[in-house]
């Protein structure tokens, strides 16, 4: 009996252990220029965090999300963090698609959000991608072959496919209320990602950006703890909140828009 109680415990112990089971992924990438090398690439992802750092040779930035709480953009020279507020811009994006379901009647909010998702539903900035060899993919814009990706399928030395799904799934919810990003690559690696899960379910672990003349290669993974101190925002830059200058921005460009016909 005593058995059975204390394997009772110990079964229950693991459990709850599991249950509060934090998830931790860290991709170091390397990114070349004609051949040479150009910049690393550390991403850093938990549950709360995601945190993208561009280190070049003479400088750093990061773009980052803390869940709940806003996006950042760190400038490493200034030590300025510029700020969009989450709750804000969350409501800002719940009225644009309030607005658009009287458009689109039949639609719930969260199918007209789902379709803002899908890559095909961008024309301006969708990329085809075609399957042109074992793992090898091309994408195409305006039929102009701009990219190739090397991907690896599941099981590979990076990710487990659990493992890419999280990943995956951090990566949609940075795209709630938008994405602000440094422009050091088109798209930040975390979106293309979310982008390229449409046309295949393998991880892209090479990418060339041919109008860029640059390549991104995936070095190592790690699941390993991270710690807050690595992800948190360091104590000796000052914050500036832009939230409410981005949303006249976006209203400006919209008054813009609509007297031009670009929008009724």
């Amino acid at each position: 009996m005593k058995n059975i109680f204390k394997f009772i415990v110990v079964l229950t112990a693991s459990l709850c252990g599991y249950a509060h089971a934090q998830n931790n992924l860290t991709l170091n990438y390397q990114v070349t220029k004609e051949l040479n090398h150009f910049a690393y690439i550390k991403i850093k992802v938990t549950d709360k965090y995601l945190r993208t750092d561009y280190v070049l040779p003479n400088k750093t930035f990061t773009e980052m999300t803390i869940k709940d709480d806003g996006q950042y953009i760190l400038d490493h020279q200034k030590y300025i963090a510029y700020r969009l507020d989450y709750a804000l811009n969350k409501e800002n994006s719940d009225k644009a698609f309030t607005d658009m379901m009287k458009h689109a009647p039949g639609f719930t909010k969260e199918q007209i959000y789902e379709m803002s998702l899908e890559p095909k539903n961008d024309p301006n900035n969708y990329i085809a991608y075609e399957n042109e060899g074992e793992n090898v993919f091309i994408g195409y814009f305006d039929d102009e072959k701009v990219q190739t990706v090397k991907t690896s399928s599941f099981p590979n030395q990076f990710l487990s496919s659990a493992e890419y799904t999280w990943l995956l799934k951090r990566a949609r919810e940075d795209t709630y209320f938008g994405k602000a990003f440094v422009g050091f690559l088109d798209v930040p690696l975390i979106d293309f990602m979310r982008k390229f899960k449409y046309d295949t379910n393998q991880i892209p672990t090479e990418i060339s950006l041919h109008n860029e003349g640059k390549a991104v290669f995936l070095k190592t993974v790690s699941n390993s703890v991270i710690d807050e101190s690595e992800v948190e925002i360091e104590p000796q830059f000052m914050i500036k909140d832009i939230t409410n200058e981005s949303v006249q921005f976006l209203k400006n460009l919209e008054s813009i828009a609509r007297e031009q016909g670009v929008i009724e």
